[in-house]
């Protein structure tokens, strides 16, 4: 048991990987507002380090500042949205493809669990847990290319999304072609091939892109006619 006590910067540190982790599994919704002393109370610590994490996801675009006093979840627009996704496909196509040259049989068994701990969910209905699983799955590959800032990069796109991954609980994704995209992806790392293992997760970004295009063009053209109607 590690009985090392909790330091300013580990507390920090508990706060943005809590926020972190909410943020991707959909808990927050875009433009909800996060209230400080309720999240400190929930995580059991001082508001002082959830206020540094704040700052912290704001800088990274996560969250926005509302004024002097309120902090949010950013509402993104549909070309926003697209523009991030084609951000996604650059970057983490490009982090499979070398992951493919690197990942070892320790390192696939790894990741085929937990591909089977992210079907289980699904099974569950566990809609929050298998995002978090599938994004284990992902930023595993990505991990094994073996590029620090590649990755870095990609977890703070993964951030900018995670709020509107609940709107597949609406509207689901298309099924697979053959199989899920990411068996796709392990057997480019089994085989060492660059071009499957991008191909595999081009396919599941672009899966899990289009509903949530669909969904955002969908609301941004209802509150246009909205608008319309109040000013007529």
């Amino acid at each position: 048991m590690d009985d090392a006590p909790l330091t300013r910067e580990s507390l920090n540190g508990q706060a943005y990987a809590r926020l972190c982790r909410d943020l991707k599994a959909g808990r927050f919704a875009p433009g909800e507002k996060l209230k400080l002393r309720d999240l400190a109370a929930e995580m059991g610590i001082s508001p002082t380090p959830v206020r540094e994490a704040f700052a912290r996801l704001i800088s990274e675009q996560a969250l926005e500042q509302v004024g002097h006093h309120s902090v949010r979840v950013p509402v993104m627009s549909a070309a926003r949205f697209a523009e991030v996704c084609e951000l996604r496909l650059m970057l983490e196509g490009r982090a499979a493809a070398h992951a493919a040259a690197l990942a070892g049989p320790e390192d696939i068994a790894r990741l085929e669990q937990l591909h089977r701990d992210m079907a289980a969910h699904h099974e569950a209905a566990d809609f929050a847990g298998e995002l978090l699983a599938s994004e284990r799955f992902h930023l595993g590959v990505y991990a094994l290319a073996g590029k620090p800032v590649l990755l870095r990069l990609i977890e703070g796109l993964w951030l900018q999304c995670g709020p509107l991954m609940r709107a597949l609980q609406t509207r689901p994704m298309a099924e697979p072609r053959r199989q899920h995209p990411h068996q796709r992806v392990l057997r480019g790392l089994r085989k060492a091939d660059a071009d499957t293992a991008r191909a595999g997760i081009e396919e599941e970004i672009e899966r899990t892109m289009a509903p949530i295009l669909t969904y955002l063009q969908e609301q941004q053209a209802a509150a246009a006619g909205s608008a319309a109607t109040a000013s007529a």
